[in-house]
Formats: C-alpha cells, structure tokens, sequence
C-alpha cells in the first residue's frame, strides 16, 4: 500500500505537524463503517474511502446528515471523484506494462461507466457543475504539491452533456482591469460552478500571487477578482466562497480556511481550525464546510467546520477522502 498512499500524498495531502483540535471521538470509534446494502436516499456524502482494507480507493456513500451510520460501497475506483446533477466524475489511472496512464472517468446515478478522458499528469482537484452538464478536473504536470517551486498545473473543462472536453483554462482569455493578460507562468486550478450553468470561479497563479478568478464558460473568458484565493469552492446558495488562504511565506505550504463574501468581498479567516488545510473544501450546506486532514494513521479523516468560526471543528469520517455532496 506504500507506493498507493503516496499517489494520495503527491495529489494534495499535507502534513499536520501541528496541534489538533479537540474532538470527542477516538480513531477507534470511527475507523469501521458499517457498509449498507443499497444506496442511502438523498441528500448523500460521496467520499473516496482511504481504510487499510478492501475497500481503500472505493466510492462511497452516506447519508449526509449521520454518514456515520454507514455507507455503501460501490465498484469504482478513484483517486478524487465528485457529482453533480446526474453524472459524477472520477480521477483515476491505469497501468501497463509501459507507464501509468491517468483518465477521467464519467459514470451515471448507477455508477455505471460512461466516457472516458485521458489526463496528462497527477489527478489534484475535480468538479461538477450542479446541473450536471460540466465539469472541470485539475492536474499536476510536474511537481508534487502547491507548496513546491515550479509545479505546474492543467485544468481542463468538459461538457458532459456533449461528452467532449472543452479546451484548458489557459486557452480561455484572461483579463485584469480590463486588461487582456498573459504570462507563461499561469497555472489554474481548483474550479467550482455556481447554479446558472455557466459561470464558475478559480485559482490563476502568476508571479508567486493566487488570485481569484471569475470564468464565463460560453463567452471563454476569467475575469481577475482579487489576489490571495485558493481553490474557491462557492456555498449552495452561491452567495460565499470558502477557499485555502496561505499563511506566511510561499515555501511554508501552509493555509487556513477563510469564507468570502461575494457581494462585499469581505472575508473572515476560520480560525477555529488551527491545522493546516491543503483541500479545496466542500459545502455540507449553507453553515458548513468538510474537508480533509491527514492524521498520522491513515491517509486521511474528514472534518466539519462551520462556516461562521462558531465552533472548533468536528471529525465527519475517518479514513475518508475527496467529500462531495449530493443534494
């Protein structure tokens, strides 16, 4: 299992040395699901589970208000997954004699597979749009983590209802100001889709500054929001962003939790959570966040956290991985 959960290591997990918050639960109570014989009614927790057993890398799902009672256990294989309206979308990979081949994997409500695409490096963040018509999956072409100098990064957007890919974000023009910009050193990364179908929101990178980022899928174009914003992911009623904010120098590698109000772009930091998180974050629902933190025994647990700093955080899941809601 070591080359494995070094796969997981090399797509975003990041080390905790660091005082932990203080929660109720013992690995020991949480570190066995029970598996249900049918798939839980919505709303679900769809997670990719991390467990030293049978399960390791297998698609889950809970029911989203006690994912502790339990969860099924399907056939896919992934390495982050995510879903949106009708068709969920897995980063996974392959290997030959040759070399590891990394894919995007669509599959339906069933979990049955649908297309295919290849990727071209290290699977690190996946999204699907709420109706279900688009997705974005992220990459690491070279290096292993944000915190490293000189990773690269590829995002690529697809039509799901076409089953086509829609080009990478460094093709779409990007303007400041105004003011079409370029640079040879952007990466983008981290995407999230509000509820209109079109528009999104991401991470460009560009002279060692993150900035946030507003897409129009149709019109191909971002639009430079404001600096500092790493991998937004929009609350569902598309009011606030929750994203990683980086604290201290650059080569630290290390982010706090903040929440983003979209129409007076003030922010608070959530620090409540005092580890670091390396996660783009998921909505539980409109007052909390769920993300992951490694914990020294497993790949990594799932912690809840709520969105307006009231209380520390709360482990979710244990031995549990890439959390998306499906509502």
């Amino acid at each position: 299992m070591t080359g494995t959960l070094r796969t997981l290591l090399l797509v975003g997990l990041a080390a905790t040395a660091c005082d932990r918050a203080s929660t109720n639960q013992t690995t020991s109570d949480v570190s066995k699901r029970a598996h249900l014989a049918s798939v839980p009614a919505k709303p679900q927790l769809m997670f990719v589970s991390v467990a030293n057993d049978d399960t390791f890398h297998k698609v889950e799902v809970a029911a989203l208000q006690k994912p502790g009672d339990g969860s099924f256990v399907t056939d896919l294989s992934c390495l982050r997954v995510y879903f949106g309206g009708d068709t969920g979308i897995c980063l996974t990979s392959t290997t030959d004699a040759s070399a590891t081949k990394w894919w995007a994997q669509l599959f339906d409500a069933q979990f049955h597979p649908l297309e295919r695409f290849p990727l071209s490096g290290e699977p690190s963040r996946v999204r699907v749009s709420p109706d279900g018509r688009l997705a974005a999956a992220t990459v690491f072409e070279s290096g292993h983590s944000y915190a490293e100098h000189g990773f690269s990064t590829r995002t690529t957007l697809y039509d799901l209802t076409g089953r086509t890919s829609l080009g990478d974000l460094e093709q779409f023009v990007s303007k400041r100001d105004g003011e079409v910009i370029h640079a040879v050193d952007f990466n983008f990364w981290g995407v999230t889709f509000a509820r209109d179908g079109n528009t999104f929101y991401a991470t460009l990178d560009t002279a060692g500054v993150s900035y946030l980022v507003r897409g129009d899928v149709r019109a191909r174009t971002l639009e430079v929001l404001r600096p500092n914003v790493e991998c937004p992911s929009l609350s569902p009623d598309n009011t606030r962003i929750a994203f990683k904010k980086r604290v201290g120098a650059r080569s630290l590698g290390w982010w706090q939790i903040a929440v983003l109000k979209l129409d007076t772009m003030s922010e608070i930091i959530l620090n409540s959570e005092t580890r670091s998180v390396d996660d783009q974050v998921e909505w539980l629902d409109d007052a909390r966040v769920v993300y992951h933190l490694t914990n020294g025994t497993t790949a990594a647990d799932l912690w809840a956290l709520r969105a307006d700093n009231g209380a520390p955080p709360e482990r979710l899941l244990a031995s549990a991985y890439s959390p998306a809601v499906i509502r």
